[in-house]
């Protein structure tokens, strides 16, 4: 049975998507300030590997911890509904059909206290 990260597409949709989800971000007046001082390149690759991760697709070379990328930055429950806003409908514009960006909205949201930093490292 494919996996969610198969049934998209593979690297090329998850690159694909990174790039034009980060255009919304970086444009968007709350999340923006959060990118200021970050290297697109460093973020597009960590966000590539999340998305690996998160879809079932290649395990990263390197481990991501969430909670220590995120930690002391500020984001709040907002910052995450934003997010997820522009996340599924840069899922429509790169023509991920709706079963799909909802399943990945869903996973997604599964990481949201290891970004809020509510959890512990261990889970």
């Amino acid at each position: 049975m494919p996996t969610l990260y198969e049934k998209i597409g593979g690297q090329p949709t998850i690159s694909k998507l990174v790039n034009a989800f980060y255009i919304k971000v970086f444009t968007d007046p709350k999340l923006g300030p959060f990118f200021v001082h970050t290297s697109l390149e460093k973020l597009t690759q960590m966000q590539e590997d999340f998305f690996s991760i998160a879809l079932d697709g290649p395990p990263p070379a390197n481990e991501i911890s969430l909670r220590k990328v995120h930690q002391g930055r500020g984001i709040q429950r907002e910052h995450l509904t934003l997010f997820a806003e522009h996340l599924l409908a840069t899922l429509h514009e790169v023509g991920v059909n709706e079963e799909y960006a909802s399943d990945i909205v869903a996973r997604i949201a599964t990481y949201s206290e290891e970004v809020l930093g509510d959890v512990t490292e261990d889970g």
